[in-house]
């Protein structure tokens, strides 16, 4: 396949947020974004933060067709209007070739043949053509970063240094999940775009638009809403790779803490790992956080247990250390799982 035709972390079957025509939830951020620009006071850097999934670069790509749509702010629509295939500015970021859009995302290693696990500060240097003496076309030029999470310390710097002297008519958006680990110098120079996740009903009628949760019982899309809290990527893989299933196994091996099944446990890990198993190992990491998190929040007559707080928080953050390690030095997986269940079973007890 061309390199030109893979793109970081699309989903089988969905469209990517190119190709996306309407926009579900986060007003309060669109009507903040186009009140700005009609005032003619564009901030010319947005770092537009949120869980992963929820949306981000698909509101920016919208957000970048109202610009170059309507190229004076006095005359622009009050409203961020639905892609339009036959618009040649919607249809040609659709095919990922306006000349005056630059979204940057980890790219193809040839090589490898896989993505990279960094946004490479070639893929930042871009800018450097882009924002060159000679436009593509008239009229505003939008770069995006997709994610500045993504970002190595070079491909940080290197946009620092594009941020403190923009050109002129451009706007940056620089999307974050975790806006604390971006430089505070980049943060300095952005404007904050925060959204939130979609509520259970715009994360259904998104879910219901792609036709993803067209086979399942309402009790299941319940579920789902439930486990992606708003991210409609999390829900998209909860169906793909039977995350529902692999929830109730690990909610199962749960019931039955402090008491462990180890074999159960190992068979759960092999489900996960190995060859094409990211996402579900991604999963059952989301599952376990969540599980958690309630366990934390459990109450005693209305009130939390600072004791349980701690213990649970403690687990938690012993589980991240884990998976960051073995994240970086390519350790066996299987071992951070039985870990967790070995500290699981420890925390139950009290």
């Amino acid at each position: 396949m061309s390199e030109d035709l893979l793109v970081a972390d699309a989903l089988d079957g969905i469209p990517h947020p190119c190709e996306t025509q309407r926009i579900i939830g986060h007003s309060t951020a669109i009507a903040a974004f186009l009140d700005q620009y009609a005032s003619g006071r564009l901030h010319h850097a947005h770092l537009v933060t949120g869980p992963k999934g929820i949306g981000k670069a698909t509101l920016c790509l919208r957000l970048a067709a109202h610009l170059l749509k309507n190229p004076q702010a006095t005359t622009a629509a009050k409203a961020l209007e639905d892609a339009a295939p036959a618009n040649p500015v919607d249809a040609q970021i659709a095919a990922r070739s306006h000349p005056n859009v630059l979204h940057m995302t980890k790219p193809w290693d040839e090589k490898a043949k896989k993505f990279k696990t960094q946004l490479t500060v070639d893929e930042v240097r871009k800018t450097i053509t882009f924002f060159g003496t000679s436009r593509g076309e008239a009229g505003w030029r939008v770069a995006i970063v997709d994610a500045a999470d993504d970002m190595n310390q070079n491909a940080a710097n290197a946009l620092l240094k594009v941020l403190e002297e923009p050109p002129k008519d451009t706007v940056f958006f620089v999307l974050s999940h975790a806006p604390a680990k971006v430089l505070p110098t980049i943060r300095s120079r952005c404007q904050h775009m925060p959204l939130k996740a979609l509520s259970d009903p715009e994360l259904q009628e998104v879910l219901s638009q792609l036709g993803v949760t067209s086979g399942l019982a309402d009790e299941e899309k319940t579920l789902v809403s439930g486990l992606a809290q708003g991210s409609v990527r999390d829900a998209i893989l909860l169906v793909q790779e039977d995350g529902l299933e692999l929830y109730q196994s690990f909610i199962s091996l749960c019931e039955g803490l402090p008491a462990t099944d180890w074999g159960a446990v190992h068979a759960l890990a092999d489900r996960v790992i190995g060859k094409g198993k990211e996402e579900r190992y991604q999963l059952l990491m989301s599952f376990a956080e969540k599980f958690m998190e309630d366990k934390a929040k459990a109450t005693n007559n209305g009130q939390t247990s600072i004791s349980v707080l701690a213990r649970w928080a403690q687990v938690w953050e012993k589980t991240r250390n884990s998976i960051r390690t073995s994240d970086a030095y390519n350790l066996d997986r299987k071992q951070v799982i039985i870990n967790l269940f070995q500290d699981l079973g420890q925390a139950s007890q009290g």
